[in-house]
């Protein structure tokens, strides 16, 4: 999806790295010592008019009253920050990449999650979304590879965990990556290159981590761990129900509303939990 990010006091779609909003962000200079804390949202697809007309609202909609009333809660402390514009191409994997990097996708080397790099070789196994297997030579010249950063690095796919060995229903993360499915490099004698260091430059989240900082990031995929950078050290806590898995029941999960979600909320959107709106806001709580 192209993606366009409106960013509030510092948002995304979960990073919690440490804050005390005591005071306004509207009444303190940018880089103020007495912010402690930043919620980070990413939000697919929201420009800075959507915002705007859905903390003031719109005729018709709602009966004319703001529709978004957390983000407009969120706004009071917040600085709207108007004067920005999306990452080329703005995929989300790309995108995500210049929240959490502030790099462009020729810095990070991230223009999209299927590619193609020259430095590498194919995985050890086809992914399982079909980048198939191939040879790598340690310390020979690389043969070049389509990258495949999406689900297809998990154990199985189809589960929202992931596939991770021994994990609950909903806690692959990390543990969910199969080092089999990443492509190698052939200059580290054939090693799987792991999302956090398939991106070339430091993040927000490394930073902070170094620096003491408690950082966690919430997404989509277990491959969306890049955003702790090179190292793999960068994220203290990183949770990612694969959102391309088979639609199951959640015993016990209720929307933010109190549905329900066992049984399944749509059978007829079961082939992904983004396949339908019923479905995914039992991920969004």
């Amino acid at each position: 999806m192209k993606t366009n990010r409106l960013l509030l006091a510092g948002m995304m779609a979960a990073l919690v790295l440490g804050f005390t909003p005591a005071t306004s962000a509207q009444n303190s200079s940018v880089g103020t010592s007495k912010i402690k804390h930043v919620l980070l949202l990413s939000i697919d697809g929201m420009h800075a008019v959507d915002f705007y007309n859905c903390s003031h609202g719109l005729p018709g909609v709602n009966s004319g009253s703001p529709y978004c009333p957390n983000l407009a809660t969120l706004s009071q402390t917040a600085i709207n920050y108007v004067n920005t514009e999306s990452s080329k191409p703005s995929d989300s994997f790309p995108g995500m990449a210049a929240l959490a990097s502030g790099g462009t996708p020729k810095t990070t080397g991230l223009y999209y999650d299927v590619a193609y790099d020259r430095s590498l070789d194919a995985p050890a196994q086809t992914t399982g979304t079909g980048l198939g297997a191939g040879p790598c030579k340690a310390y020979e010249p690389p043969t070049g590879t389509t990258t495949d950063f999406d689900q297809g690095v998990d154990y199985n796919d189809n589960l929202l965990n992931g596939g991770a060995p021994g994990a609950g229903l909903t806690e692959g993360g990390i543990a969910s990556i199969d080092p089999q499915h990443l492509e190698r490099d052939p200059a580290n004698g054939c090693a799987p290159v792991y999302p956090w260091n398939f991106i070339r430059i430091n993040t927000a989240f490394g930073v902070i981590h170094a620096a003491g900082g408690y950082t966690a990031w919430i997404d989509k995929h277990p491959s969306y761990s890049f955003v702790g950078g090179p190292g793999g050290n960068g994220l203290d806590d990183y949770y990612s129900p694969e959102v391309d898995s088979t639609v199951v029941p959640l015993p016990g999960v209720r929307t933010l509303d109190g549905a329900a979600c066992d049984p399944i909320r749509d059978t007829l959107g079961t082939s992904a939990w983004n396949a339908s709106f019923k479905n995914i806001q039992c991920m969004t709580r």
